[in-house]
């Protein structure tokens, strides 16, 4: 079964002011109504969608406050809603009004999926002057700060749960998810979709009570992503960590604690992996989690 990545990212939110302002001070664009809640856009189409937390149509939350609701998986096509429909049949599976498959995962987080629907992104390569090398930004070139940035894409989610195996043992058992890396004594997994390509699609980090940890974009480089960030420090958004660089995935980042649960993160240059990635295990230490860190704001 083909499933891309994330398409959209339900969250129950209690302050829909603030949330509407963070999502949009982040970058993400007015996209509408979507069912009782309001999506916002990154650049291909892929949505955050804030609804109101005590509206009944949401999923049920695995923990208190403001959390995601329910993950919207995008897959190729109509065939692999079959697929998963079949892979999944032992269990409570409701069809959506828009015709996504609708249930829940082993920790109980709302999971659906849907043919994606993600458009194409056309991205212009990043060029940088290397000292002594013949090709980067063309001669007599400046670099444009003033261009505006805004997030191409959800990158990935994560998720907190008790129990890192079994809660991934769901998605790689009955999805097809493969691991990517993973950390020792059971604290994290990276996981990548079957039809993706990322260094990971979702990760699930240990911790007893369940819930959302962070929804990741991607942005165009580290220059968009500084100053992704410094806007979000103008507008009065606090930095939970970042700028940095992860020794894990190798993608920078920078997070920015969100009133729409978790926080929301700011991700450039991150591993991308398929069949012949080598999958090691990391000791949780500072070091493997950032290989170097300016805590901002």
């Amino acid at each position: 079964m083909a499933i891309i990545g994330v398409d959209a990212a339900i969250l129950g939110v209690s302050d829909l002011a603030a949330a509407t302002k963070f999502v949009r001070d982040f970058g993400l664009a007015d996209a509408g109504e979507r069912g009782s809640g309001k999506a916002y856009q990154a650049l291909n189409g892929t949505e955050a969608i804030l609804v109101d937390m005590h509206d009944p149509s949401l999923p049920v939350a695995v923990c208190s406050g403001p959390t995601i609701r329910e993950i919207i998986w995008g897959v190729e096509g109509t065939s692999d809603l079959e697929s998963i429909k079949n892979a999944l049949g032992d269990r409570n599976i409701r069809l959506g009004e828009d015709g996504e498959l609708r249930t829940v995962d082993d920790d109980g987080y709302g999971i659906a999926f849907r043919p994606s629907r993600r458009q194409p992104l056309t991205v212009e390569p990043i060029l940088c002057n290397v000292f002594g090398a013949a090709t980067g930004r063309p001669v007599n070139s400046r670099v444009d700060f003033d261009a505006p940035v805004a997030p191409q894409s959800i990158a990935h989610i994560v998720l907190f749960s008790p129990d890192v195996e079994r809660a991934a043992e769901f998605y790689i058992q009955r999805l097809g998810f493969q691991v990517t890396d993973r950390f020792n004594d059971r604290k994290g997994i990276f996981l990548r979709a079957p039809g993706g390509g990322e260094h990971h699609h979702l990760f699930i980090s240990q911790r007893e009570e369940k819930g959302l940890h962070h929804l990741s974009f991607h942005v165009n480089g580290f220059n968009e992503l500084m100053l992704g960030g410094q806007a979000m420090l103008a507008n009065g958004w606090k930095s939970r960590m970042g700028p940095g660089r992860h020794r894990v995935s190798s993608g920078y980042f920078w997070y920015f604690d969100s009133p729409a649960g978790g926080a929301m993160e700011l991700v450039a240059d991150i591993d991308r992996a398929d069949e012949g990635w080598e999958a090691r295990s990391w000791d949780l230490i500072p070091t493997n989690t950032a290989v170097w860190l300016a805590n901002v704001g």
